[in-house]
């Protein structure tokens, strides 16, 4: 691991990561597999650095997202893709980083829409918060309507409501509200 200062900031390189000094603990805490994400779930990773591929989002999403806000003849030069992919895999995680720290500071575990939200908010996006709040909003509406209908159909097939699947939030006198 390799140390560089500027004016203001010191650095810690690696072979694949460059870190705020400060972020890290210990002089050797290294980024790794086990300390990403939960959806790590084999056991013989633990510890290994991450691999590229492991960071970014796949480069063929990134493409076509991409290639729908261009004409349709025009082309898009690999290091642009691989430009724009490591942009985004930074921007999800400096936002996610956020979400986390409030969760963590409310002492829960899970990140949720308005924890983003708020995190964008603080980051300084507010110009896309008011756009999300709306998408969120028709997004859970969504759901519920897929849920409701959904529990219509089961109970029209089998007379009776599919616990397993209701949502705590979700009512059940709603669905045979519908029903009737």
């Amino acid at each position: 691991m390799e140390k560089v200062e500027d004016m203001s900031h010191s650095y810690a390189l690696t072979d694949q990561y460059m870190v705020h000094v400060e972020d890290m603990e210990d002089e050797h805490d290294q980024l790794t597999a086990e300390n990403t994400d939960d959806s790590n779930h084999d056991g013989d990773k633990a510890g290994a650095p991450l691999r590229e591929q492991d960071r970014f989002l796949p480069i063929a999403n990134v493409a076509k997202i991409m290639k729908k806000a261009i004409p349709e003849t025009g082309k898009i030069a690999k290091d642009a893709r691989e430009c724009v992919q490591e942009c985004v895999s930074e921007f999800i995680s400096f936002i996610t980083s956020e979400a986390s720290d409030r969760c963590h500071m409310e002492k829960r575990k899970t990140i949720n829409g308005e924890d983003i939200l708020f995190a964008m908010s603080t980051l300084g996006f507010d110009n896309y918060v008011e756009p999300l709040k709306i998408y969120l909003q028709k997004y859970r509406e969504g759901v519920s309507l897929f849920m409701a209908r959904y529990q219509l159909q089961y109970l029209e097939n089998y007379g009776h409501l599919d616990r397993t699947l209701i949502p705590k939030v979700f009512v059940i006198s709603d669905v045979k509200n519908m029903h009737t």
